[in-house]
């Protein structure tokens, strides 16, 4: 869920499943997410897959920043179990109906295979660096690949750019970023640069939306650095997270006063019965929320993430 509050990821658990007993003897070592069932040591990341019953957990390291990355109810796949996999779908309230998917960041592969539930027309590509991730997200997580969901092997940087030098170079109604490592989102991932790319495979009505932590000074930095290149961005802020989302609508898009969002949330809530309540995530929009005056745009030679990774915003 690439959320580093423990305590909001057992509160999860707690409501999730109901039946299980509000002690974790011997657990500690696992902080709190069951038993180790997998582990290996991958080129990019030391991946660990814990079980408490149903629910299967994924980490990479034991890195206190993002201490889950993904989190499923095997026995209930339509159960959110982090809030940062429902606020993705705030992408639905700019583009209801997308018909072409792109998404940064396996994981567990909940954000793409729940699009792929609601959506089994759209065409759905998902970019993992990791080649050791794919496997693991079928085996543990019940993710699954078809000719409409698929999974290409890249940086997703270079996938975006080799997308452009295509002819004609393809257009997603939706894209989504979800790409962490152990400490956050890979900094080449952040900048002007690649925005400016990642807009070139953006349908003229479609919308970029980037899961990212609000709570610190670099959030300020991302969302300048989303208006610079797009003109337009909007927050979606966790309430029980510090996750956010920052939606980036193209040109034919609308940006959403909130009784836009809620309204347009009614109605695809009513047409696909969503497992959560997307009227929630709509209510959850700050339209009128602006990134710190003194904020400076993320560039390629100049992307100081650690730095202001480390420092809360004073907001």
């Amino acid at each position: 869920m690439k959320n580093k509050m423990r305590k909001a990821v057992l509160i999860l658990m707690f409501c999730a499943a109901p039946f299980w007993h509000l002690s974790f003897p011997g657990m500690a070592a696992a902080a709190g997410f069951g038993r180790l069932i997998h582990k290996k040591n991958s080129l990019y990341h030391r991946i660990l897959v814990y079980q408490y019953g149903p629910v299967v957990t994924l980490r990479f390291g034991m890195q206190p920043r993002v201490q889950v990355q993904s989190q499923v109810n095997v026995n209930n796949l339509r159960q959110h179990m982090a809030e940062y996999s429902k606020l993705a779908f705030c992408g639905l309230l700019y583009k209801p109906e997308p018909k072409k998917v792109l998404v940064l960041g396996l994981g567990g592969g909940v954000i793409p295979r729940e699009m792929h539930y609601y959506f089994p027309a759209a065409d759905i590509d998902v970019v993992e660096i990791d080649p050791d991730i794919p496997p693991i997200a079928t085996r543990f997580f019940s993710f699954r690949r078809d000719d409409k969901l698929r999974v290409h092997i890249a940086d997703g940087r270079m996938f975006i750019k080799k997308l452009i030098r295509s002819n004609p170079v393809p257009k997603y109604d939706l894209v989504i970023l979800d790409a962490f490592n152990s400490d956050y989102i890979p900094f080449h991932l952040m900048t002007t640069e690649f925005l400016e790319q990642l807009k070139a495979v953006l349908a003229e009505d479609g919308v970029a939306v980037a899961n990212v932590f609000y709570t610190n000074r670099l959030f300020d930095a991302e969302f300048k650095t989303f208006l610079a290149v797009f003109g337009r961005c909007q927050a979606f802020l966790g309430t029980y997270s510090e996750n956010a989302m920052l939606a980036a609508p193209g040109p034919a898009a609308p940006a959403l006063t909130l009784e836009d969002a809620v309204n347009r949330a009614k109605t695809l809530q009513r047409k696909h019965r969503f497992a959560f309540n997307l009227i929630m995530v709509a209510r959850q929009l700050l339209p009128d929320k602006r990134p710190n005056a003194h904020a400076k745009v993320l560039t390629d030679d100049r992307a100081p993430v650690n730095w202001l990774r480390n420092r809360k915003t004073n907001k």
